[in-house]
């Protein structure tokens, strides 16, 4: 009875494995055609350049907003549920890296060669790129320095007059880029999307081997940290900036937990060079070294940690060849100038102002907006000092994406592709399985319409401010902080 019986489970493991790969199959098909479909509608209704005046070099024909708004939801949500039909497939360990870079093509492929989506940003790029090209400093003047046309036109009116408020590496790599593609608009997003695809390359590379370190499912931190709409719409459709500093960050902090801490520091030292926020990382995994190792090494240790570290900083400050502005108060500031309703702070301002106006107490919703920014902001640091102080007790890659998710959360001004600072370093640890992560991912990029302009007015800010004011209550009761640091939450 023995052979048959074998037999019979090695037929019923294949006729499962086939199974499988149907069903990973079809669910890649249905996001297929989800985003054929995004891409497609989004030349009508997407950040597409010089807006009623130009088309992108495919788009379909006018058939009205409505029309178009319509096919573009319906086609999110196929890529929605073609996203979780893979991620189906990833929790029960049938994602291998090798399908995840298909389905990263299949799904990638159309949204790099389309429009851009939800988000402007890219011709603001491109903006600070040319104004380098010519000589001038994007950290002293903005995109109107350029004077009227396509470009300036693409350029969302509210950053139009700003000047650059990223780090010295991006600036130089978008003064390349420009240099490289030439005077066509469509050409040089094309080009800049080229250049996230680096850190998302990376991050494709290094999120597997940081997983396996970790114990946990490669597939799956693939599958929620590049695969994900929130990941796909950041950093392929809208081409951010963020893609480059994550991937940046994600093989540092790969590097250094395996063992190799000052190339892991300065990859996430670079990181930082394109948005300040990555800094976090040298400062986490610097903390989280120095506490194991013998006292005779720890001075050691520090020393190379900050020479390597203020050599990559000061060469590419240097290199870029715009000085230090970009460390000064005006850049510093650039974020806080939109307050936008999908940020806590803000929501919780406007309905505080509102609340006092109830009572009679004249206070204005500016003033009340700044005040709870303050309050929101000094709480997201404590919370991030407690967790670098006690980063020896728990595992330090959750920590620093935990630090990151609330540094988000609490800054002036949060967008939805912030949010993949933390989760991409999240969704390689045992936060790879939580529920709130995946609806994140899945998501959060819907609080702005296509064309990049926030959906969120109104109202909105109670929903926001019950949202806030709920999620800390529930971290609070019952201390499900804990589980959520220690890495027991679902």
């Amino acid at each position: 009875m023995g052979a048959p019986t074998a037999v019979y489970e090695a037929n019923r493991s294949r006729q499962l494995s086939i199974n499988a790969s149907t069903a990973l199959v079809a669910s890649v098909a249905v996001g297929f055609v989800g985003a054929l479909g995004m891409v497609l509608t989004g030349t009508r209704i997407g950040s597409v350049p010089d807006p009623g005046h130009s088309l992108w070099w495919i788009s379909i024909p006018s058939g009205g907003s409505p029309l178009a708004s319509i096919g573009f939801y319906l086609s999110l949500a196929l890529l929605i549920g073609g996203w979780l039909g893979v991620g189906r497939e990833a929790f029960a360990g049938g994602l291998s890296p090798r399908w995840a870079w298909i389905i990263l093509g299949a799904w990638g492929i159309p949204f790099f060669l389309g429009p851009p989506l939800f988000s402007q940003d890219i011709f603001s790029y491109i903006g600070q790129g040319v104004i380098a090209h010519h000589g001038l400093n994007p950290y002293a003047v903005g995109p109107s320095v350029l004077g009227p046309g396509p470009l300036l036109s693409s350029i969302a009116s509210v950053w139009r007059h700003t000047s650059s408020p990223y780090g010295p590496l991006f600036v130089l790599s978008t003064k390349w880029v420009v240099s490289l593609a030439g005077g066509s608009l469509i050409v040089e997003v094309l080009a800049f999307r080229a250049l996230e695809l680096i850190g998302v390359a990376l991050m494709m590379v290094s999120l597997p081997r940081l997983a396996r370190h970790l114990g946990t499912d490669p597939g799956v931190a693939l599958w929620l940290g590049v695969l994900s709409p929130l990941a796909l719409f950041s950093f392929v459709a809208s081409g951010h900036n963020d893609a480059l500093m994550v991937g940046l960050l994600v093989a540092g902090v790969t590097l250094a937990v395996e063992g190799r801490l000052l190339p892991g520091l300065v990859l996430c030292t670079l990181a930082a060079t394109v948005k300040l926020p990555a800094a976090a990382a040298v400062v986490f995994l610097l903390v989280d070294r120095l506490a194991v190792v013998e006292a005779a090494r720890r001075w050691r240790m520090a020393v190379e940690a900050v020479v390597a570290t203020s050599v990559v900083f000061i060469g590419v400050t240097l290199a870029c060849g715009h000085g230090w502005a970009w460390l000064g108060p005006k850049a510093l500031r650039v974020p806080t100038e939109l307050r936008v309703l999908s940020t806590p702070s803000v929501s919780l301002g406007t309905l505080v102002a509102h609340l006092l106006h109830l009572v009679g107490v004249p206070v204005s919703t500016s003033a009340a907006v700044t005040a709870t920014q303050y309050v929101c902001g000094l709480a997201a640091l404590g919370a991030t000092v407690w967790l670098l102080v006690t980063v020896r007790r728990h595992e330090v890659v959750r920590s620093l994406g935990l630090a990151l998710v609330l540094i988000v959360i609490g800054s002036p001004t949060v967008w939805p592709w912030y949010l993949m600072w933390g989760l991409a370093l999240l969704a390689a640890t045992t936060a790879q399985r939580s529920r709130v992560l995946a609806a994140v991912a899945a998501l959060a990029m819907l609080v702005v319409g296509p064309s990049g302009h926030p959906l969120l007015g109104g109202s909105w800010y109670v929903v926001v401010s019950a949202a806030s004011v709920g999620g800390v209550v529930w971290l609070l009761r019952g201390q499900h902080w804990r589980t959520v640091v220690s890495g027991h939450a679902a």
